[in-house]
C-alpha cells in the first residue's frame, strides 16, 4: 500500500479559524483539569458539607452555645444531645457547630492577609530588582531563620491574646514570607515577557505594571497558596488555644472545644473526639482540594 492510497487530497477550501484550536481560557482550563481529579471533586463536596454544617448546625438543635445545665452535665451521645453534653452540661453538638465557624473564618482570613502581604512584597522585590531586591530578600531570610511558630508564641504571650484581631496578628506578622518568596520568583520570569517590556517601553508606572499585568498573571498561583494555607492556620488556632495562648474561654473554637475536654479525655473520650474529627477532617480535605488545585494551573497538566 503506497501513501497515495493511505491519504487522499482535500479537495475543499482550508478555513484557518476551524483548523485552529479554540483556546478554552486559563481559568476554564483550569476548571476542566480539577472536575476529572477524583479526590479533589469529592475533598469540595467535604467541604462544602462541612461549611453548611457549621453555619446552619446551631439552627439545628433548641440550644445555645452557652446554655448551661448542671443537671446533665457529661451525658453521652442521645437524641436529645446528638454530641453529648460537656462538664457544664452545655450541648457539644452545638458549641462544635460555633467552633467551626470560628476556626475556618480565622483561617480564612489569616490566608487572605498573608497572600495579600506575600503578593505585593513578593512582585515590588522582584520587579524592582537590584539593591532594592536584595535589601527585602535579606529582610525576608531573617524571618525565616527563625521557626515560626516561635513568633507566633513569642507574640501571642507579648499581645496577651484574648480575641480574634489579636491572634491574626501573631499569626501573619511574618507568615506571609513565603509567599513572597515564591511570588518574587514567579514576577522576576514575568518582567521578561513581551507584554510587559511593551508596557515599561509606552512609559506604564511601575505600581501600574505590578496591579495591572504582574498580579493578574499570578492568581492562579495565590488561589492555590491562599487554599494550602488556610489548614495551616486552623491547625496553628487550634494549636495556640490548647496550649493557652490562643483564643480564651468563654470564646469558643475546636481548638478551645479540645483543650477543655482534655481533662476528661478518660472518662468522657467523646468530648475530645467530636471536635478532634472535625479538625481532621477539614484539614485533610483542605490539603486535597490545595493540592488538586495546584495540579490544574500547573503547566505540566495542561
Amino acid at each position: 500500500m503506497n501513501e497515495t492510497e493511505l491519504f487522499a487530497p482535500y479537495e475543499g477550501e482550508l478555513d484557518d479559524e476551524e483548523l485552529a484550536p479554540k483556546d478554552a481560557g486559563y481559568w476554564k482550563t483550569a476548571c476542566k483539569i480539577f472536575l476529572k481529579n477524583k479526590m479533589g471533586v469529592f475533598s469540595a463536596i467535604i467541604l462544602i458539607v462541612m461549611i453548611i454544617f457549621c453555619m446552619t448546625g446551631e439552627n439545628l438543635r433548641p440550644y445555645g452555645v452557652q446554655d448551661q445545665n448542671t443537671a446533665i452535665k457529661n451525658e453521652a451521645p442521645s437524641k436529645e444531645h446528638w454530641f453529648g453534653t460537656d462538664q457544664l452540661g452545655r450541648d457539644i453538638f452545638v458549641r462544635v457547630c460555633h467552633g467551626g465557624q470560628v476556626s475556618i473564618e480565622i483561617g480564612l482570613f489569616a490566608s487572605l492577609i498573608v497572600s495579600l502581604i506575600g503578593v505585593i512584597y513578593g512582585s515590588i522585590s522582584g520587579y524592582l530588582g537590584g539593591r532594592a531586591d536584595m535589601i527585602m530578600m535579606r529582610l525576608v531570610e531573617v524571618f525565616k531563620g527563625i521557626p515560626h511558630l516561635v513568633i507566633v508564641i513569642l507574640l501571642s504571650i507579648i499581645l496577651d491574646v484574648k480575641g480574634i484581631l489579636p491572634l491574626l496578628l501573631a499569626m501573619t506578622i511574618v507568615g506571609w514570607v513565603n509567599t513572597a518568596q515564591v511570588v518574587r520568583g514567579q514576577v522576576k520570569q514575568l518582567k521578561g515577557q513581551e507584554f510587559i517590556m511593551a508596557a515599561e517601553c509606552l512609559g506604564v508606572p511601575a505600581r501600574r505594571i505590578i496591579s495591572h499585568h504582574i498580579i493578574p498573571n499570578m492568581m492562579g498561583m495565590v488561589v492555590v497558596a491562599i487554599t494550602l494555607d488556610i489548614p495551616t492556620f486552623i491547625f496553628e488556632e487550634a494549636f495556640l488555644s490548647f496550649i493557652g495562648l490562643g483564643l480564651k474561654n468563654p470564646a469558643v473554637s475546636w481548638g478551645i472545644l479540645i483543650s477543655l475536654a482534655q481533662p476528661n479525655l478518660v472518662h468522657y473520650p467523646y468530648q475530645v473526639a467530636f471536635p478532634a474529627i472535625a479538625i481532621s477532617v477539614a484539614m485533610v480535605a483542605l490539603n486535597i482540594f490545595g493540592n488538586a488545585w495546584k495540579e490544574a494551573f500547573d503547566p505540566k497538566f495542561r
